[in-house]
């Protein structure tokens, strides 16, 4: 039978490769993290046969539970299916900015404020979170047209106005 080569975990650093007598004398505790190329990964020390007598009959106690972290499918990294929170969808801001200023862009802003919650209830997270980031770009440009649009109106009646005054001196009003 071929001697496993075992490793061992010392805060964050990889000690070995060591032979089974030689891990047995190295001062591992039952929780130390140990690993030989027979296992997937890395395991309490005493989770495995051949070192549970170092240790007693000790309860084995599960590692310490991971910070949820997403990726894009809205799993965690050690594997629990967990929502990460919805996306803004910025619904209101559309519809504002569509009423006050400027409509063609505003149905943009809408349609895709629309798509955030759909595409988050089918499990899309990333769509929802692109959806988001789209209804916010149209809602600010509908926003920023419409001040636009605003501003050339108040010079347009303000030339219209200066003109009317103009006209009403030459005339002799």
């Amino acid at each position: 039978m071929e001697e496993k080569d075992y490793y061992y975990l010392k805060g964050e650093t990889k000690v070995g490769p060591l032979s089974l007598n030689a891990l047995k004398s190295e001062p591992i505790a039952a929780s130390t993290l140990v690993w030989n190329s027979t296992l997937p990964d890395w395991v309490a020390a005493n989770t495995l046969p051949e070192l549970q007598g170092l240790f007693g009959a000790q309860p084995i106690t599960p590692p310490p539970a991971q910070p949820a972290s997403f990726n894009s499918q809205g799993q965690t990294f050690n594997g629990a299916n967990v929502q990460p929170p919805m996306p803004e969808n910025y619904m209101i801001w559309a519809v504002l900015a569509t009423v006050f200023c400027c409509l063609p862009l505003g149905i943009a802003a809408i349609v895709n404020a629309s798509k955030v919650s759909s595409a988050y209830m089918s499990g899309d997270y990333a769509g929802a979170q692109k959806a988001s980031d789209a209804a916010k770009k149209w809602s600010i440009w509908t926003a920023i047209a419409g001040g636009i649009w605003l501003v050339i109106v108040i010079i347009f009646y303000a030339i219209l106005f200066a003109a009317g005054i103009s006209g009403a001196l030459d005339s002799g009003y």
